[in-house]
């Protein structure tokens, strides 16, 4: 038996690889990016906080 080329098939899995990979680290950045922001507005919020006992004037955005 011969095998055929297969050519076109694999410029197609190639992009879909491509694609697959590039769509999951954007999803994982967005979702990375949200959590630092969350850390570091409550971090800055503590720290600018005008004194120890004061309730937060302006929660962190959710």
């Amino acid at each position: 038996m011969r095998l055929k080329a297969k050519k076109g098939q694999t410029l197609v899995e190639y992009i879909l690889l491509v694609l697959v990979i590039s769509v999951t680290v954007a999803v994982i950045i967005r979702n990375s990016n949200g959590r630092i922001l969350e850390f570091w507005t409550a971090l800055a919020s503590a720290i600018a906080r005008p004194c120890a006992n004061c309730a937060d004037p302006q929660p962190p955005p959710k």
